[in-house]
């Protein structure tokens, strides 16, 4: 699953945000003053400020709003008591699917279909049904939450507005004003003949909504670990932010795609600065206390928004609007219907276009995207929603609406969990195994309400159809005691939700973790005073404070420091008290804070009078930040030779390598790899004229080159002048990946090449070798004059920049 990264202040599930009068810049002079007249009443409106004024009064005055919720259409009535029912807010294909289920017709509008008179410029669509939408918003009945949209057309139009940036752009919205004072709406009955309706089936209800909630709890759980997800300026997520919460949640196979929902579902807020994203403990409270099944609900209004793995699999650009339209059919059907009937309804209330997969000329168009698309979603994302359950009768797939689809709970106040448990005493079955190696094996369709706090001291491990592994860790325990959990309500909990005894030893674990936990106490923003020696420490304390450690005092509030006594502010840069000279040894030029100290304490040697030098250490048994931290109090930049070590210990440059190897040379050793009796033996370049030779192939090499009649000497020769020193490369391509390589390096070459000669007359000339050179240069760059490469070298006796035909290079030697 996938999901796209978009502002995060508000919830797509959230009342209506709309305030009309507020609308005057999206609407346009023209089109405000049309809204204006219609809500008011009044004639002669013109200009923003006056309709502005009068959409004011209008909300003032109960009695105009009376008024015009009596003048509405049967179509504006039945298509605004649907948006209420939806909490002010629906998706706009969703409410055009409602319609048409229901025959509506669109209400008659005075707009000449040929002006552009609808938000400045744009007129209605005029596909079947458009109307039912556009209608609403020429007289500002609904507002769309994007302009342009689909239900308008814009040949000539340039405004492009987004006043709901956190709501999906498909989503319409009705004044929520207006809402409150419409007389109580019944939805009409279907007109669309329906076949095969069939009884519904008996669903289980826990097992999927356990699941999501699960899910939904472990990216939350994560998020905790991490302290927050930092954001870009742009307002997106940090890169490597998630790369930390993918590594962190193993069990989950998209975490950005519950991230999403999180986000959707308003259990996430930005913090003060708007760097950062935390949950929001409030909602997500709330929604706990709700129960799964009312999560379920929620996530209902969100499977239009939110992208799915079917839809890319089938490249259908508005699988969203599709899924969006089946959830409203699905909410309207009597019961259970055959899946070929529901694909059928709904190719025949949804308009073409929205079933053509994406174009691509590189794809061969699939004929069967839609249905294999709604096959796919109905297995797939409906069912794992639990907004469907599908079944065989008599050899036809039959789909069962969920319970989840009846919303009439989604914007109501949130059940009582503990009052439903105390209508029903029947002992609910365990709910997980707690195994010795403190892994739980949960069975979610077994969970109660109050069970999912448990699991919030645990890690998930894996997610499968029917269960879920869990696994008790320190950190995990840790994190859900600091997040308000009772270590004697933990181990309660765990015990009676278990089907087998608490293991002793896991039980003393816990009381262990906690225990270390409860040693900890954490003092922020405090003053300490350090003394000599521990007597006069303690002399200290008839004048208040808390002892720390041997020699320290922590002040009280309120207490001040005594005059004269050197202060070290650690919420500031370090005092860089440490001088290094060129062979590492460094001096200490004042007094050392504590972070300081802590850097070196064990690990420097006296060399002499106050000089130091840092001890060897294994590679990587220093602190991945040491390096910076200790450039931090250096009044100078570390020796080249320190850095190198210090690198190497923390771990963040490799370590030298030495290994005993086998090597050949010659002067032409290019050309005997080539050749067939000797490929497979000779390994990569280690230098000029010398090539390394695979572990295990010395014995072979030897002999195939006894058989050619090349007995190899046992000792290497120091070269004897500088063209001995010359790789000899007979492949052009090979040579210039020679030089590629050389110029990624810094490397400089000493080559020898013949000067390209050019010969003929104006009419007709050709390029032939000329003078042969030896010469050093540093290589430049490689590019062709047509197919011919050639090096760009600036030669290093005259500076001059020369151009080498590369296939005129006859050796290379590095430099």
């Amino acid at each position: 699953m996938s999901a796209t990264n978009s502002s995060l202040s508000r919830s797509a599930l959230d009342p209506s945000p709309l305030r009309l009068e507020d609308m005057a810049d999206i609407f346009g002079t023209g089109h405000f003053n049309r809204v204006a007249r219609r809500y008011s009443g009044e004639k002669g409106i013109n200009g923003k400020a006056a309709a502005r004024e009068a959409l004011s009064r209008t909300f003032a005055n109960a009695r105009r709003l009376d008024a015009l919720a009596a003048s509405l259409h049967p179509t504006e009535l039945q298509l605004l008591g649907e948006v209420r029912r939806r909490g002010g807010t629906m998706d706009g294909w969703a409410l055009y699917t409602f319609a048409r289920l229901r025959g509506l017709k669109a209400p008659p509008v005075k707009l000449s279909p040929s002006s552009s008179n609808l938000f400045e410029g744009y007129q209605g669509a005029d596909f079947p049904g458009a109307d039912l939408i556009w209608s609403l918003f020429a007289d500002g009945l609904l507002v769309p939450v994007s302009v342009p949209n689909h239900w308008l057309r814009d040949a000539y139009a340039y405004y492009r507005h987004r006043p709901f940036p956190n709501l999906p752009a498909t989503w319409v919205l009705a004044d929520p004003r207006l809402l409150t004072h419409l007389p109580p709406v019944e939805a009409l009955p279907l007109t669309v003949k329906l076949g095969g309706v069939q009884p519904p089936t008996v669903q289980n209800r826990t097992s999927p909504a356990a699941r999501l909630a699960l899910h939904l709890q472990e990216v939350l759980r994560g998020l905790r670990v991490l302290g927050g997800l930092g954001l870009t300026q742009a307002g997106t997520y940090n890169k490597s932010g998630l790369g930390k919460l993918n590594k962190l949640l193993p069990a989950l196979e998209e975490p950005g795609f519950w991230l999403a929902a999180a986000q959707s579902l308003g259990l996430l807020q930005v913090d003060v600065a708007g760097k950062q994203v935390r949950v929001c403990a409030e909602q997500e409270r709330a929604l706990t206390q709700a129960g799964p099944q009312h999560l379920v609900k929620r996530l209902a209004g969100l499977v239009g928004v939110l992208a799915m793995p079917e839809d890319q699999a089938h490249r259908l650009p508005y699988a969203g609007v599709l899924r969006s339209c089946l959830l409203t059919l699905l909410r309207d059907l009597p019961g259970a219907i055959t899946e070929s009937e529901l694909l059928r309804v709904m190719s025949a209330v949804i308009p073409a276009e929205l079933r053509l997969p994406v174009r691509d000329y590189r794809v061969v168009p699939n004929p069967q995207a839609w249905p294999d698309w709604f096959g796919a979603t109905l297995r797939g994302t409906m069912t794992d929603f639990g907004l469907v359950s599908l079944e065989d009768r008599d050899g036809q797939a039959v789909v069962t609406p969920g319970e989840a689809l009846d919303t009439s709970t989604v914007h109501s106040e949130p059940s009582n969990p503990a009052a439903g448990a105390a209508l029903a005493p029947v002992p609910a079955p365990p709910a997980w195994i707690l195994q010795p190696n403190f892994e739980l094996l949960v069975y979610p369709a077994h969970l109660q309400p109050h069970q999912f706090a448990i699991l919030y001291a645990a890690e998930a491990v894996r997610f499968d159809a029917q269960t879920a592994t869990y696994r008790l860790t320190r950190d995990s325990v840790y994190a859900a005691l600091e997040g308000g959990l009772s270590q004697a309500d933990l181990v309660a909990g765990l015990q009676s939700g278990s089907a087998t005894p608490l293991a002793p030893s896991v039980e003393s674990t816990i009381r262990d973790w906690a225990a270390r936990r409860e040693r900890l106490t954490v003092h922020q923003g405090v003053t300490l005073l350090e003394y000599p020696t521990r007597s006069k420490r303690d002399a200290a304390l008839s004048s208040g404070g808390t002892p720390v450690g041997e020699t320290l005092l922590m002040l009280a509030s309120g207490q001040k420091v005594q005059p004269g006594i050197s202060i070290l502010k650690y919420d500031q840069v370090p005092p860089k008290t440490l001088k290094f000279g060129d062979d590492g040894t460094f001096t200490i030029t004042s007094e050392l804070d504590f972070l300081t100290r802590q850097l070196l304490e064990g690990r420097i040697a006296a060399v002499g009078k106050e000089r130091y030098l840092f001890r060897p250490a294994l590679a990587g048994g220093l602190p991945t930040s040491f390096l910076n931290d200790l450039e931090a109090r250096s009044s100078g930049r570390l020796p080249s030779l320190l850095r190198l070590q210090l690198g190497v210990w923390s771990g963040q440059t490799p370590p030298p390598r030495l290994a005993a190897v086998t090597l050949l040379q010659h002067p032409q050793a290019q050309g005997l790899a080539q050749h067939p009796a000797l490929k497979g033996l000779i390994g990569g370049t280690v230098g000029p004229n010398l090539f390394a030779v695979p572990a295990g192939q010395e014995q072979a090499l030897e002999t195939a080159l006894r058989a050619l009649g090349l007995t190899p000497h046992r000792e290497l020769l120091a070269p004897q002048g500088a063209a001995s020193d010359l790789v000899m490369i007979t492949d052009t391509r090979k040579k210039r990946e020679f030089l590629e390589e050389a110029i990624r390096n810094g490397h400089n070459l000493l080559i020898q090449f013949n000067e390209e000669k050019t010969v003929g007359g104006w009419y007709s000339s050709r390029a032939t070798p000329g003078k042969r050179r030896l010469d050093e240069f540093q290589p430049l760059r490689v590019d062709r004059a047509g197919n011919t490469p050639y090096l760009d070298a600036r030669n290093l006796k005259s500076s001059e920049e020369e151009r080498i035909r590369i296939q005129y290079i006859l050796g290379i030697a590095i430099r």
